[in-house]
């Protein structure tokens, strides 16, 4: 474990102590620890920082090219980049109507199990009358 994180380590729990095993409160605690420790703030922040500097360029340019953060992830927009908006009548229809694509339609029909040798066959006639229900009288 890096140095940064074996003190971010060490303050959690320092901030757990404090709070009584209270994590909620630990945590609020340690945020405001990391407001007045710049060295705390750096070792909190440093893992997400690659991901933040992306996330400020990609609002600030608006740009999606499929690797958004929370974003669309590449799906088509509407007009003036908003997402198209459906109604719920249409959509209710689709989700009703037997003639649309379901998940299945997209598959080929699987193929036929293949026949069971005559061992298995017996074997499972076997199974099956040992397992019947005897007459209830």
């Amino acid at each position: 474990m890096a140095r940064g994180q074996d003190y971010v380590k060490a303050k959690a729990l320092e901030a757990m102590e404090a709070a009584g095993g209270n994590r909620h409160e630990a945590a609020l605690l340690l945020r405001v620890w990391a407001d007045a420790d710049d060295k705390l703030y750096r070792a909190l922040t440093a893992p997400l920082m690659a991901n933040l500097t992306a996330l400020a360029i990609q609002r600030a340019t608006g740009a999606s090219d499929g690797h958004s953060i929370g974003g669309t992830g590449g799906r088509k927009k509407g007009p003036k980049g908003r997402r198209p908006q459906i109604a719920e009548a249409d959509l209710l229809a689709a989700i009703g109507s037997r003639s649309g694509q379901t998940m299945s339609s997209y598959r080929q029909s699987a193929a036929p199990p293949a026949q069971g040798s005559a061992r298995h066959k017996q074997a499972v006639t076997l199974l099956a009358s040992a397992y019947r229900r005897k007459p209830s009288g």
